[in-house]
């Protein structure tokens, strides 16, 4: 089975983690592996949902979708998370093959330089370049495949922020996952 790995805070989960997930599949990918990050270095996380909360939302979003799986590792083990333990321990429980897809956003190419043992990840993974922006990351010299997919324009920073500003969140995550904030009272909704 060809997996592909998509990790983020998931703080929510929402439709453009679905679609991008979905987008990847179509370019020979059987199974995505969503792993929510315990601590990525990268960025700070502004925690509106508990680890648990988050896995639950997942755990809604994905439900009866047979090609996505959940894995908790980076979020059991603690601390930083840095993709390359990630990569090592998930092929260490066979959890992926040999060289699975890692699916990164373009954002964050400017900086993968600065990953902990970038070239050994590089080698470890097939690079997928997902768009966020908008701009292709010309200057981007690692092997990769450039994913053509459809921008979405939230990112969970800003959909807390909408439903915080009381935007109805059906718009923005899935049903089941927008009646869980709701009846958790999630990023300031009211109880």
């Amino acid at each position: 089975m060809k997996s592909a790995i998509l990790g983020g805070s998931f703080n929510p989960v929402h439709k453009g983690h679905l679609r991008l997930a979905e987008e990847v599949l179509g370019i020979g990918y059987d199974r995505i592996l969503f792993i929510p990050a315990a601590n990525p270095p990268h960025k700070s996380l502004e925690y509106g949902a508990t680890d648990e909360e988050r896995l639950e939302m997942l755990g809604i979003a994905l439900s009866g979708i047979g090609w996505a799986e959940i894995w908790d590792g980076e979020i059991r083990r603690g601390g930083k998370s840095y993709t390359i333990d990630t990569i090592r321990e998930l092929k260490m429980i066979s959890m992926v093959g040999e060289r699975p897809g890692l699916i990164i956003g373009d954002d964050l190419t400017g900086g993968f330089c600065h990953w902990r043992e970038v070239d050994a990840l590089v080698s470890e993974t097939q690079l997928i370049v997902a768009r966020r922006t908008g701009d292709k990351a010309a200057d981007f010299s690692y092997p990769c495949v450039f994913l053509n997919n459809e921008i979405w324009p939230y990112s969970s920073t800003e959909v807390r922020r909408l439903i915080h500003e009381g935007r109805d969140p059906a718009g923005l995550v899935p049903a089941g996952v927008a009646e869980y904030i709701e009846n958790k009272g999630l990023y300031g909704i009211p109880r």
